[in-house]
């Protein structure tokens, strides 16, 4: 299988380096699948695109897409996701953080659950054996864990981590998530929820394993409280697009039982 490791970046010149070395000799080590990184910049001030280049420099399945300008994380995936597709005629993608927060480790853990027949795989710090960084004060604790409840609930997502950022997913299905700038609701990290929210409707196999999400090595957490409004807006307006379906489903649901339980009466009398 090809795997295409997409990692956005702003002004990671510090960070980029020995996490591209991390991700090569993750590479190396799980020859079973071919692997590709693309790296996504957007076109940082701080010279990060020029330490991929020399990168790349020696290794082949390193790439680089550099973008006009900021225009946030989820138009980054986009731009990957077509990359993906139209030049390195990937079969899957994994969505990574270029911060240090996700573990390349746990990358071909994300592929071999694909390999076993899942659509898409979900990096999850809340199912047994995931973590969150040990050193966040307990309100970031709260707030990650109760918007990802918030939105499981509201949204009646079958996944305990809905705001992931390490994910893998199969090209095969990414028809299903939007395929350009117009159709995101949001281009920052309330993304997620579009994503996996889509995914789940469209009934694709979906799987979460345990990871230990990492504190960020070279700033402060990206977190802020625009991401939480946004992810709060996002979650609201996908609940409203949301019901006619879920009014449909459970209304098929109840015509079922009704007719099993009229076929039973009409046996029993016969």
């Amino acid at each position: 299988m090809r795997v295409t490791v997409i990692i956005p970046t702003y002004n990671e010149s510090g960070a980029i380096d020995s996490l591209l070395d991390e991700v090569l000799a993750v590479f190396r080590g799980a020859p079973q699948h071919e692997w590709h990184a693309l790296i996504v910049d957007a076109n940082s001030p701080d010279g990060t695109a020029d330490i991929v280049r020399r990168k790349m420099q020696g290794n082949t399945n390193l790439h680089l897409l550099v973008e006009p300008g900021k225009r946030g994380i989820a138009t980054a995936y986009i731009a990957g996701m077509r990359y993906c597709i139209e030049t390195l005629h990937a079969d899957a993608f994994v969505e990574f953080d270029g911060d240090g927060q996700h573990d390349p480790r746990d990358i071909p853990r994300l592929a071999d659950e694909l390999d076993r027949g899942y659509d898409h795989v979900i990096g999850s710090r809340y199912v047994p054996g995931g973590s969150v960084p040990r050193e966040w004060a307990l309100y970031r604790k709260l707030l990650s864990r109760l918007g990802s409840m918030y939105a499981r609930i509201l949204l009646e997502l079958p996944v305990r981590d809905a705001t992931s950022g390490l994910k893998a997913t199969r090209l095969s299905v990414a028809r299903f998530l939007p395929q350009s700038e117009e159709q995101l609701l949001s281009r920052q990290y309330a993304y997620k929820l579009q994503f996996v929210h889509d995914l789940v409707r469209a009934g694709v196999r979906i799987r979460e394993i345990p990871i230990a999400f990492r504190m960020r090595e070279h700033d402060i957490s990206k977190s802020a409280w625009y991401d939480i409004m946004e992810s709060l807006r996002v979650t609201l307006i996908l609940r409203f697009r949301t019901v006619p379906y879920l009014w449909a489903w459970r209304a098929r649901g109840k015509r079922g039982r009704a007719e099993a339980a009229e076929a039973e009466t009409s046996a029993r009398g016969e």
